[in-house]
C-alpha cells in the first residue's frame, strides 16, 4: 500500500484545505515530516489512518473529536486519500461526525460520518462501514495491524521493549490472534475450580453427616474413639468407627431385649400368685353366693323353657333363607366389581374428553398458524423484489452525486474566473499605470537627448574653421553651424534617465505580459465555465455568469432535496427487507412448527381412536353383566341381603336367645353348682382366715407393680436408643455413597486441576509460562530474528536481543520478558541497562522486527510506505547516521519511509521533506520541499 496524494480539510490542526502530494517524494528513499510541536505532523498518519478506517492511528482520540477547532464556521470537515496497492488505484473520501450550521435557518446539526470508497474499476462502495470492511480486505489488515506494521509510534514501541510479560502477551493477543488460547486457559481453569468446589460440597456435607452421628450420653468410651477417628484425615477410619459404634448399640439393644423378656416373666409370675391369693378370697365369698343363686335360677329354667319352644315354631323356615342369602351374596363380588368397571370406564370417558379436547386446541393452533403463515406469504409476495430497486436506488443516488459534485466543480470555477478576473483588472490598471510613465520617460528622454545632441553639435560647431573638413560631415563650407544652447545636459544625465526608462520599458514589458497572462487566464476560466455550463445545462445555456450562478444556487436545493429524497427511500427500501426477513424468519418458525403440532395431532388421533375402542368393549361388558344381575347395583342387592339376613338374624336370634336363656339358665345352674364346688376346690387353705389372704395379696400386687416399673424404664431406654440406631445407620449409608462421589471428584479434579496449573502456568517449581504465552513465544523468537538483524547493524554487532528463559521470581508469568546480549564482553544483562540512545535503538529495531512478522503472518502484504514517529533526539551523531541506514535500508527497492522528527540533524541529511508550519492563528498548513 502506498499513499499518493492526501487532502485534509478542517482536520485537527489543519483549518483550510490542505493537500500533501506524496507521489512528488517518489517511489523510495527517506522523508522528514518536520515542524513545529503540535503542528500536526502525527495527525498526517492520523489522517490516513482514519480515512482507511474510521479510527486515527491513536487511541487518545476518538473519530468524533478530529474536528478542527480553527476552522471557519460551514467549513467541511474530511479527509480524502488517493493510494495504490500494486498498479491498482483507489480514492476514499471519508468525514467524521461532526456539528456543521444549518443550511437552511439558524443553529447547528450533526453531520453524520460517511465514507465514498472509488475503486479501480470506476465503481463506488458508500457507507463508513462498508467502506471500511472494504479496506480491510483490500489491505489484508485490520487497524491494528495496520498501525503497528505502518506506523512506530511516538514512544509506543519503548513501551513493547521494557513491558512485562503480561503486558507483551495482551499486545500480541490483538495482533497474532491467540485469544482462543486464553478462552482454552479459563475454560480449563473454571472446570478444575468447578470440581474442586464439588469437591469441597461433598467434603462439607461428610462433615455433616459426621456431626449427625448420635452416641448415647452414658457410651462416653466410644464418644472419645469418634471423636478422636473425627482427628484423622482418612474416611474409611471414620467409616469403620460408626460401624463400631452400630455395632456396641446392637449390643446393648439385644441386653435391653433380655432384661425386658426377664422382667415381663417375674411380673407373669408374680401375678399369678396374685390370682392365686384372689381367687381363694373370692373362693370364699363365691361358695355362699353361688348356693343362694342356684334356688333363683331353677325357677328361671322354667319361664326359659316356654320361651324356647315358641321361637322354634317361628324359624323353622330360616334354612330356605339361608339358602336365598348365600346365593345373593355369591353375586356381591360381581357388583362390586361392575361398580369399579363403571368408574374406570368414566374415568377414561373424562380422559377421552380431555384428550378430545386438547386435540381440538391443537389442530386450532394449527389453523391460526397455518393462517398466519397464509399472511406471511401474502406479505412477502406484497414486498417487491429489493435488488431492483436497490440498484435504482444506487443509480439515482449516483447520479445525484455527480450532478452535486459538477455543481461543486462549476461553483470552483465561478470563484476561479471571478478571481481571474479580478487578478486580470488589477494587472491592466497596473500595466497602464505604467504604460502612461513609460510614455512620460521616453518623452522627456527624447527631449534630454535632443537637447544633448543640439548641444554636442552647437560644441561642434563652435570649432569648425571654413576650409576645413566638417568631423562629423567632411564639408569644407560652413554657411549655417549650430548654435550652442545655454544649458547642454552632461552624458551622465542622458545615461541615467535612459537607465531609467529601460527599467520602466522592462516593467511595462513584464506588466503587459501578466496582463496577457491574467486575460488567459480570465478567458480559460471562462472557457471552462461555458464548458461546465453546457455540460450541466445542455439544453438551455445561462445567457450569463449571474443567471448560471442563480441556476446553481436553486438546483443545489433541488439536490439537496432529492438527497433527502432518496435517503427516505433507502429508509423505506431497509424497512421493507426488515419486513421481508422478519416475514421469513416468522414463516419458517410457523411450517416448523405446523409440523411439529402435525405429529402431535397424529398422536393424539391414535391415542383417541384406541380409548374410543376400549371404552366400546368395556361398555358392552359393563351392559353385559349389569343384564345378568337381578338388581341395579351393588347397594340395592347389599340392602336385600341386608334384610333377609335381619329378617333371617332376628327369628335366629329370638331362637339363639330361647336357646341361650334356657342353657344360659342351665349353665347357670351348671355353673353354680360348678362354681360352689369350684369354691369349694379353691379354697387350698381353708382354715386361713380372710383377712390374712387380704394381707397376701397386697404384698404381691406391690411385688408385680415394682416389677412393672423396672421394665417400663428398660423399655423407655430401647426407645431412646432405636431413633439414634436408626439414625446412625442412615448416617452411615450416605456417608459412605459421599465417600465414594469425593473419590470420583478428587480422581476428575486430580486430571483437570494438573491441566489447568500446565496451561495457566501455575505448576509449582515450573516456570509460570501459560500456554497463550508459549504459542506466543514463537511469535516473539522470530520477531527477535528479524530485530536482530537490524540491531546488530546499528550497535557495530555489539548488542543482540534474547528471549529470558527463566523467569527474576516463581510468583510472577514469564516467557516474553527480553535480555541483551553484549557481544563486546560476552555478558547477557536487562534490558534495562541500555541507555537512552540504546535503548532507542533497541526499539525501533523490535518495532521494525513486530512489523515485519506481522506483514508476513498477513500473507505477505506488502506495505510500500512507512512512518517512522520521533525518538532520534537521544542519539548521538554516529547512532543517528546508524539508524538512518537501518532506516534507508527498509527503503530500498520500492518502499518510501517518514521520519517524523524535528531533530535539525536529521533534516540536514534527508533532501525531501514535508514541512509542517503552525500560524499564528493556531491552524497548521503544509508544504512539500525536495531538495
Amino acid at each position: 500500500m502506498r499513499p499518493e496524494k492526501l487532502i485534509l480539510s478542517a482536520f485537527g490542526p489543519y483549518a483550510s484545505r490542505q493537500e500533501i502530494p506524496f507521489d512528488k517524494l517518489g517511489k523510495h528513499g527517506l522523508y522528514v515530516i518536520s515542524g513545529d510541536t503540535g503542528a500536526g505532523k502525527t495527525t498526517i498518519f492520523d489522517a490516513i489512518t482514519f480515512a482507511l478506517y474510521g479510527e486515527p492511528s491513536g487511541n487518545r482520540r476518538k473519530a468524533d473529536m478530529l474536528q478542527s477547532k480553527y476552522a471557519a464556521n460551514g467549513e467541511e470537515t474530511y479527509v480524502e486519500l488517493a493510494f495504490s496497492v500494486g498498479s491498482a488505484r483507489y480514492q476514499i473520501h471519508r468525514n467524521p461526525e461532526y456539528q456543521r450550521p444549518k443550511k437552511r435557518g439558524e443553529g447547528w446539526i450533526t453531520q453524520k460520518a460517511d465514507a465514498v470508497l472509488t475503486m479501480p474499476d470506476g465503481s463506488v462502495v458508500t457507507g463508513a462501514r462498508t467502506v471500511t470492511e472494504k479496506c480491510e480486505e483490500i489491505l489484508g489488515l485490520k487497524r491494528e495491524q495496520f498501525t503497528q506494521i505502518a506506523m512506530l509510534a511516538q514512544g509506543e514501541f519503548q513501551k513493547m521493549l521494557f513491558s512485562s510479560t503480561e503486558e507483551k502477551s495482551r499486545i500480541f493477543r490483538m495482533l497474532f490472534h491467540t485469544a482462543p488460547y486464553q478462552v482454552f486457559q479459563e475454560k480449563i481453569k473454571e472446570k478444575a475450580a468447578g470440581l474442586k468446589r464439588a469437591y469441597e460440597a461433598v467434603e462439607q456435607s461428610i462433615r455433616q453427616y459426621a456431626d449427625g452421628i448420635l452416641i448415647p450420653e452414658k457410651e462416653e468410651a466410644l464418644r472419645a474413639n469418634w471423636e478422636e477417628s473425627l482427628q484423622s484425615p482418612d474416611k474409611e477410619e471414620w467409616l469403620l468407627t460408626i460401624e463400631n459404634i452400630l455395632e456396641t448399640m446392637q449390643k446393648e439393644e439385644e441386653r435391653l431385649e433380655k432384661e425386658i423378656s426377664r422382667t415381663e416373666e417375674e411380673a407373669q409370675q408374680y401375678g399369678e400368685r396374685l390370682n392365686e391369693a384372689v381367687q381363694e378370697l373370692k373362693a370364699k365369698r363365691g361358695e355362699k353366693q353361688q348356693k343362694e343363686e342356684l334356688e333363683q335360677l331353677i325357677r328361671k329354667k322354667a319361664v326359659c323353657q316356654e320361651a324356647l319352644r315358641k321361637a322354634q315354631e317361628n324359624a323353622k323356615d330360616n334354612e330356605l333363607v339361608q339358602e336365598r342369602i348365600l346365593k345373593e351374596s355369591m353375586q356381591l363380588e360381581t357388583y362390586r366389581e361392575l361398580e369399579e368397571k363403571k368408574k374406570s370406564w368414566e374415568k377414561r370417558r373424562k380422559e377421552a374428553r380431555n384428550l378430545s379436547d386438547r386435540l381440538a386446541a391443537v389442530m386450532e393452533k394449527q389453523r391460526k398458524a397455518k393462517e398466519e403463515i397464509e399472511r406471511c406469504r401474502a406479505l412477502l409476495s406484497e414486498i417487491p423484489d429489493p435488488e431492483e430497486a436497490w440498484k435504482e436506488l444506487l443509480r439515482q443516488k449516483q447520479q445525484t452525486e455527480e450532478r452535486h459534485q459538477n455543481l461543486k466543480e462549476f461553483l470552483l470555477i465561478c470563484g476561479q474566473y471571478q478571481e481571474a478576473r479580478k487578478e486580470q483588472e488589477t494587472a491592466q490598471e497596473a500595466y497602464l499605470c505604467v504604460r502612461e510613465k513609460v510614455e512620460k520617460a521616453q518623452k522627456e528622454y527624447q527631449e534630454l537627448e535632443r537637447a544633448f545632441l543640439d548641444g554636442q553639435a552647437g560644441i561642434l560647431a563652435a570649432g569648425l574653421t571654413d576650409g576645413e573638413p566638417c568631423p562629423v560631415c567632411g564639408a569644407l563650407h560652413h554657411p549655417d553651424p549650430a548654435k550652442k544652447p545655454e544649458e547642454i545636459p552632461d552624458e551622465q544625465t542622458l545615461k541615467q534617465k535612459k537607465t531609467v526608462l529601460d527599467m520602466l520599458m522592462e516593467e511595462d514589458k513584464q506588466k503587459s505580459r501578466k496582463a496577457g497572462e491574467a486575460k488567459g487566464r480570465t478567458e480559460t476560466a471562462a472557457g471552462q465555465l461555458r464548458q461546465k455550463a453546457a455540460l450541466l445545462w445542455p439544453d438551455e445555456e445561462p445567457a450569463g455568469l449571474k443567471e448560471a450562478y442563480q441556476r446553481m444556487k436553486e438546483e443545489g436545493c433541488t439536490l439537496e432535496n432529492r438527497r433527502r429524497e432518496l435517503q427516505q427511500k433507502e429508509e423505506s427500501l431497509n424497512k421493507q427487507q426488515k419486513q421481508k426477513q422478519d416475514a421469513q424468519k416468522r414463516e419458517k418458525e410457523l411450517e416448523q412448527q405446523t409440523e411439529e403440532q402435525t405429529g402431535i395431532i397424529l398422536h393424539l388421533e391414535r391415542e383417541t381412536a384406541s380409548m374410543r375402542t376400549e371404552q366400546e368393549t368395556e361398555g358392552k361388558r359393563i351392559q353385559e353383566i349389569g343384564e345378568s344381575l337381578p338388581y341395579d347395583s351393588y347397594e340395592e342387592a347389599r340392602n336385600v341381603i341386608r334384610k333377609m339376613e335381619l329378617e333371617k338374624q332376628e327369628k335366629e336370634e329370638a331362637l339363639e336367645a330361647a336357646k341361650a336363656a334356657y342353657q344360659s339358665t342351665e349353665n347357670e345352674i351348671s355353673a353354680c353348682e360348678a362354681s360352689i364346688r369350684v369354691w369349694t376346690e379353691q379354697q387350698k387353705d381353708r382354715e386361713t382366715p380372710e383377712e390374712e389372704k387380704h394381707r397376701e395379696k397386697e404384698e404381691l400386687e406391690q411385688k408385680k407393680q415394682e416389677t412393672l416399673l423396672k421394665k417400663q424404664r428398660l423399655l423407655a431406654e430401647k426407645e431412646q436408643l432405636l431413633p439414634v440406631l436408626s439414625a446412625d445407620r442412615s448416617a452411615l449409608e450416605k456417608m459412605r455413597a459421599a465417600v465414594r462421589q469425593q473419590e470420583e471428584t478428587e480422581n476428575e479434579y486430580r486430571i483437570a486441576g494438573a491441566l489447568s496449573d500446565t496451561v495457566n502456568g501455575t505448576l509449582g517449581g515450573k516456570e509460570k509460562i501459560m500456554l497463550e504465552t508459549y504459542v506466543q513465544m514463537a511469535y516473539f523468537d522470530r520477531i527477535l530474528i528479524r530485530a536482530n538483524r537490524r540491531l546488530l547493524v546499528m550497535t557495530d554487532g555489539q548488542y543482540e536481543l534474547v528471549r529470558k528463559k527463566t523467569a527474576d521470581n516463581r510468583r510472577s508469568q514469564s516467557g516474553l520478558d527480553m535480555d541483551v546480549i553484549d557481544h563486546y564482553n560476552g555478558t547477557q544483562r536487562s534490558i534495562h541497562t541500555l541507555s537512552g540512545g540504546e535503548s532507542f535503538q533497541a526499539s525501533l529495531s523490535l518495532a521494525l522486527g513486530l512489523s515485519d512478522e506481522i506483514q508476513s503472518m498477513a500473507g505477505g502484504i506488502r506495505m510500500e510506505a512507512m512512518f517512522v514517529d520521533e525518538g532520534f533526539g537521544t542519539l548521538d551523531e554516529e547512532a543517528l547516521d546508524k539508524a538512518v541506514r537501518a532506516l534507508a535500508s527498509l527503503s530500498e527497492g520500492n518502499k518510501l519511509v517518514g521520519i517524523i522528527s524535528h531533530v535539525a540533524e536529521l533534516k540536514d541529511r534527508i533532501d525531501k521533506k514535508i514541512l509542517v508550519k503552525k500560524e499564528k492563528g493556531g491552524e497548521s498548513r503544509t508544504q512539500v520541499v525536495i531538495g
